[in-house]
């Protein structure tokens, strides 16, 4: 899953949002389980010892100390009393009801309290055994005689072991419930992003060749159907602006041809007038070449303008790439060998793909032109073709100045040339990518680019594979290898008695 997607994104606040929120009730579950337990057993040692005063120090003077141990022991038995009890009066035990049992805590050898003025209080010492204790001292005035503490304790192990096991569920309990609120919050979120996806699925596809096709509607009355009919409606401009942009090109260049055509045949006149300075002839033939060179910047235009605008008309037959690449290679070796350029050529198997032949082979011959202007001698050219992935690849690369990472991201648009002065000596216009880019898209392929400065380009077309069943694909290759020839020998015959 992607972390940076807008489903991993709201799943990610929804979850910590949530772990917060189980975070403060775990917390206040604790605190107010804890905080009741405890006071549940302070308010059971007060009880206890406040009984004890009530019932039994009140009328102790009337009845006697015998009377008092009867009593005590009977309500608070030696060795089997639940809390703790002792009666201590000038540091003199009068009762205690001894350990607690089951489980067992020594408590008979607590200390008696140190300050015998002391009342109300609780403390937490532990037991002989190590068991942790509450006692609460409640300090008895009779009227005749010294104060009478009363200690009531009882064990906090129990307390302890019982927070502790609260405290281990909440933590096993609250990242279980936290994994599943990720991933049922991640399925929850396929339904309302289910829509998007659809729109950004249609946004992809659309301009690939025209922007005819529009984004589906989302019918749900919210932000979505406002976003869905503001997309449409920007592709409506997007469309016009385009169309007037090509109608544009399309006519200034069918207008320049006329002018261009008409200055080339009076400059050409004017050459043949006899008697002609030097100076003029020099002035006239660079005024050719600059004509020539608009002529061709106009017919690449109009060419671009077809082809963006589908007036261009593309002949989509299925084509055996590797021949139509062999052949264009073989042509393009003779401009290589002039400036000493090795041109190498690297194919697999028989590569189909549905197109037209004449602009793949411009494709082809543009791409390699380009890469002779920018390889120095003695450089290489290499040259790929192979099936991957579904589609056809060609990959020229070579060996010479590269470009520059500030013209990477600009070489495909109309008129941008990354050394103008050189491209002008040689002729360019700065119209050939473009060209090659609109020819791939045409054929609904892709075309992209990899350089380093000083290194050497790497231009790659990607084009959709034919596919083709095995007996389609005997009868394509036996129609290739046929030559014209025997193609006009077979059907002579029938030619001559139609005649």
């Amino acid at each position: 899953m992607n972390r940076n997607s807008l489903r991993a994104r709201v799943t990610a606040f929804y979850v910590s949002m949530l772990a917060v929120a189980l975070a403060v009730f775990s917390f206040a579950v604790y605190a107010g389980v804890r905080a009741y337990l405890t006071n549940s057993m302070k308010l059971t040692l007060v009880h206890t010892a406040e009984s004890i005063v009530t019932d039994y120090l009140v009328p102790l003077n009337a009845k006697g100390n015998s009377w008092f141990q009867n009593e005590m022991s009977e309500s608070y038995p030696a060795g089997i009393s639940d809390p703790f009890v002792r009666v201590s009066q000038d540091g003199k035990v009068l009762y205690e009801s001894g350990d607690i049992r089951e489980p067992l805590v020594r408590v008979s050898k607590l200390p008696l309290p140190a300050d015998p003025e002391q009342t109300k209080a609780f403390r937490r010492p532990n037991a002989e055994t190590g068991q942790p204790l509450m006692v609460y001292t409640l300090a008895y005035t009779p009227s005749q005689g010294s104060p009478i503490l009363v200690e009531t304790g009882d064990n906090m192990e129990p307390l302890n072991h019982l927070l502790h096991s609260l405290f281990l569920i909440l933590v096993i309990v609250m990242p279980t419930i936290l994994v599943g609120a990720a991933f049922g919050g991640h399925l929850l979120m396929a339904g309302p992003l289910r829509p998007v996806v659809a729109l950004t699925e249609q946004a992809e596809r659309v301009g690939r060749k025209e922007l005819g096709e529009r984004l589906p509607i989302i019918r749900s009355g919210d932000e979505l159907e406002r976003l869905s009919l503001a997309l449409n409606r920007m592709i409506d401009r997007l469309e016009e602006a385009l169309a007037h942009n090509q109608r544009f090109s399309a006519d200034a260049s069918h207008e320049l041809r006329t002018p261009l055509t008409i200055i080339r045949g009076e400059l050409e006149a004017l050459l043949e007038i006899p008697g002609l300075e030097a100076q003029a002839v020099e002035g006239i033939s660079s005024a050719l070449d600059e004509s020539d060179r608009m002529a061709r910047i106009v017919h690449n235009l109009m060419t671009i303008s077809r082809l963006d605008g589908g007036g261009e008309r593309i002949e989509m037959k299925p084509l055996e790439l590797t021949g139509i690449l062999k052949t264009t290679l073989d042509h393009m070796s003779l401009l290589a060998d002039e400036k000493g350029i090795e041109v190498r050529c690297e194919t697999t198997a028989p590569v189909w793909v549905t197109g037209d032949a004449m602009r793949l082979k411009q494709v082809i011959v543009n791409l390699v032109d380009n890469a002779i202007k920018y390889t120095a001698k003695g450089g290489l050219i290499l040259v790929r073709l192979q099936a991957r992935n579904e589609q056809a690849v060609i990959a020229v690369a070579d060996n010479g100045i590269g470009i520059s990472a500030e013209s990477l991201p600009h070489v495909f648009e109309r008129f941008y040339r990354t050394d103008k002065a050189r491209s002008r000596e040689s002729g360019g216009t700065g119209l050939g990518l473009a060209i090659v880019k609109a020819i791939c898209t045409a054929h609904s392929g892709t075309l992209s680019v990899e350089s380093a400065e000083n290194k050497g380009s790497t231009f790659q077309v990607q084009l959709p594979l034919l596919r083709l069943s095995p007996r389609e694909m005997i009868e394509l290759e036996t129609k290739a290898a046929t030559p014209p020839a025997a193609e006009a020998v077979e059907q002579s015959p029938a030619s001559a008695a139609n005649s």
